[in-house]
């Protein structure tokens, strides 16, 4: 075997999968044939595999029970990062010719490149930019997903002397640590180029184990959030060993000890014996070596790690300590600010010195941001962070590969720098936390939102209708790409928009399925609802009002600008924890939202913001402040209970017609334009229904949420 054969086979099987989308007739190989057959879960034939018409999305697949799931379906369209191209139809559509045209025209152009590498890795990203809507054999998988599992496996095959292949997985362990363990004054400056640099971290440490492996770029399943799947020929199982110490000894020297990469690997298979325990094998094999962190070094090496680190002292009073890595970052996140194209290349030799730069090269890749694609084309790969830079002809398309990233943060205007700071601030640049507080309505602070997906491990496992053998595994990787195509482009989008209102998010990581973003306060719980409302129409495609198949929860905390940054992590991580602990009244768990210390379903949080509007409208209009008092200590009164049942309700007691007074009296001190307002809500919450609603319990959030909109800026400061 040549070390060219697993990208020319590789090239093999995507040419066949992409001619047979223009619907031309595929000439294969008989191997590679019956081996398209076998991956769509279906016996083998002599013809290949025909393609049907319309692509369902990945979430009808998913094991609900749900009377709201119903049949959706994906637009066939060039990648976009757009609601129109996104988001689920209610009908089929079948594909145009332009695809199928532009597809030729991508086989045409990829077919004059000799390269074996580049051919193989041009060829995907046009089946990326143009395929990952197209339908394949294999119901709610794309052809781009399909072919590409089945190029890797092939390549795998081809270069094992028995054909078996093997899965391994990476997992970056310690991110949070590096991550929040900054000064809140620095924040700003470091946080964004320290979330990239994790995501520069795992794509190179999961391309050190494709270019180790010997496998071609479509043998990467998936890269993000700290973790990477790669396909690999079965006998590279007995390198793993040494990919751990090499890899472990980089980290070491660099983060010593903070960041770990965990590694582990299958056993050889064959592909046609694979099955859920063997994706079950691999995640064990990781944690394992997740809890001996470094055990691989040498027990010389291993030391290092509790040896005490003597910094360079200051040369004067006025300088700051040496921080050659953290400034490395805060230069890689104002890169970021007005980066849209990423080149990844091979590092001719690693650089010396403390930054970022340093621990890639020495992984074997070298990150360069661009203004705008190269004149020509190299041994690198061009990657669009956002539909800016996306590519307007096949000839663009095979030469940049779509690479969304949420790099969102408020930029400084004219009108941030009229009051005074200890920094210095020019237009453009990117918002530290005190100017995001100021820019808050009412109370001046900034927010913290996480969100994730609930019970995702469910999801990827049991919760999916899924076919047997490798077809498995192909609707694993369609649903790892839908997911990133949310988190990783729609979630940026929102965050844009919000920009382009009052106030400012500072988007810190957004990928997988979570997310992590700070910024003014009285933005985030309106961005938090509508990343909820939208991941629930890209899962279902209708408006969420009941219970979805697939659901997210969300943790908001208020902060002060200087607080630190790290323990502001910690309490949102703690909020997000509270509502995945949450019990609806009828019995299901997680699915909400924790704001103000109040963790709410998410119907109820859309009333509270109701609610909400309401009181500040009935303050601005005269009522008395003191309404927004009596709210709150009604709703701390009406606590749930119980009943014999097990039903969750109300208990009815004095704070009821106590609360009928209180309202009654606010009433009759108002004019007359608020008291019958003030009567209605009085009877919306402390009526028979409202206590049968339970509108009272919203209604205390709101209360608390209403109080800090309406603080005067003076008074807080």
């Amino acid at each position: 075997m040549t070390a060219t054969e697993p990208f020319d086979v590789a090239y093999q099987v995507l040419q066949a999968w992409t001619t047979a989308a223009t619907g031309e007739q595929v000439t294969a190989p008989p191997a590679l044939t019956a081996a398209a057959w076998q991956l769509c879960g279906q016996s083998p034939q002599s013809t290949w595999p025909s393609l049907p018409d319309a692509l369902d999305t990945i979430f009808t697949r998913l094991r609900t029970g749900s009377s709201q799931q119903r049949q959706q379906w994906q637009k066939p369209a060039m990648l976009r990062c757009d609601e129109d191209t996104l988001f689920p139809q209610d009908k089929p559509v079948k594909p145009d010719n332009a695809l199928a045209d532009n597809l030729r025209q991508v086989l045409q152009a990829v077919g004059q490149i000799n390269d074996p590498e580049q051919r193989v890795e041009r060829l995907l990203f046009g089946l990326q930019w143009y395929a990952w809507s197209l339908p394949s054999p294999l119901p709610a998988v794309s052809l781009y997903d399909l072919a590409r599992l089945h190029a890797a496996v092939a390549a795998a095959q081809t270069a094992d002397p028995e054909h078996r292949i093997a899965l391994v997985g990476g997992d970056l362990s310690g991110l949070q640590e590096f991550l929040y363990s900054i000064p809140a004054e620095g924040a700003a400056r470091q946080l964004r180029g320290r979330s990239f640099y994790l995501q520069l971290l795992t794509d190179a440490c999961a391309n050190y184990v494709l270019r180790e492996s010997g496998m071609p770029l479509c043998n990467l399943l998936y890269a993000g959030g700290g973790r990477f799947y790669v396909v690999v020929p079965g006998h590279v199982v007995d390198q793993v060993l040494g990919w751990r110490k090499h890899l472990g000894r980089i980290l070491l020297k660099a983060h010593h000890g903070l960041l770990y990469l965990a590694l582990g690997a299958t056993q050889p298979f064959a592909p046609d014996t694979y099955s859920d325990t063997t994706w079950i094998e691999l995640t064990q094999a990781i944690d394992r070596d997740k809890r001996r962190r470094f055990a691989a070094l040498d027990p010389n090496e291993f030391a290092q790690m509790f040896q005490p680190r003597m910094p360079r002292p200051p040369r004067s009073a006025d300088e700051q300590p040496d921080d050659r890595l953290g400034e490395s970052l805060a230069e890689l996140g104002r890169q970021l600010t007005r980066a849209v194209l990423l080149q990844v290349g091979t590092a001719t030799e690693p650089l010396a010195g403390e930054t970022w730069r340093a621990v890639t090269t020495q992984l074997g890749w070298q990150y360069e941001f661009l203004p705008q694609p190269p004149v020509r084309a190299g041994r690198f790969r061009i990657l669009a962070l956002d539909d800016e830079a996306a590519p307007h002809s096949p000839a663009q398309a095979i030469s940049v590969g779509p690479r969304y990233t949420v790099t969102e943060a408020y930029r400084l205007q004219e009108d941030d720098l009229r009051e005074p700071s200890d920094e210095e601030l020019r237009p453009g640049d990117v918002a530290p936390f005190t100017v995001l507080a100021r820019r808050s309505k009412g109370v001046a602070r900034i927010a913290v939102l996480r969100m994730d997906v609930d019970n995702l491990g469910d999801l990827f496992g049991k919760g999916l209708d899924r076919p047997a053998g490798l077809a498995s595994l192909a609707v694993t990787a369609a649903l790892s790409s839908a997911l990133s195509r949310f988190f990783e482009g729609w979630v940026g989008e929102l965050c844009r928009r919000m920009n382009q209102t009052e106030g400012g998010i500072y988007a810190v990581y957004s990928g997988g399925d979570d997310l992590f973003l700070v910024g003014s306060w009285h933005v985030m719980p309106e961005l938090a609802r509508t990343i909820r409302n939208d991941f629930v129409r890209y899962t279902t495609g209708i408006i969420p009002d009941g219970i979805p198949p697939v659901s997210v929860s969300a943790g908001i905390t208020l902060h002060q600008a200087g607080y630190p940054l790290y323990q502001a992590a910690e309490d949102a991580g703690n909020a997000l924890d509270a509502a995945k602990s949450y019990t609806h009244p009828d019995g299901r768990n997680k699915d909400a939202v924790t704001f103000l210390g109040q963790t709410l379903s998410w119907q109820e949080f859309a009333l509270a913001a109701c609610l909400k509007d309401e009181l500040v409208a009935l303050i601005e209009q005269g009522a008395p402040r003191s309404l927004l008092m009596t709210v709150q200590r009604l709703s701390l009164y009406a606590r749930p209970r119980y009943n014999r049942a097990g039903v969750e309700q109300l208990t009815v007691g004095p704070w009821v017609w106590q609360g009928v007074y209180q309202f009654t009296r606010l009433a009759e001190r108002s004019s007359d334009e608020v008291k019958q307002k003030i009567v209605d809500l009085r009877e919306r919450l402390l009526s028979s229904e409202g206590i049968m609603a339970r509108t009272i319990i919203p209604a205390g959030l709101a209360a608390r949420w209403a109080q800090l909109l309406l603080r005067s800026r003076d008074r807080n400061r």
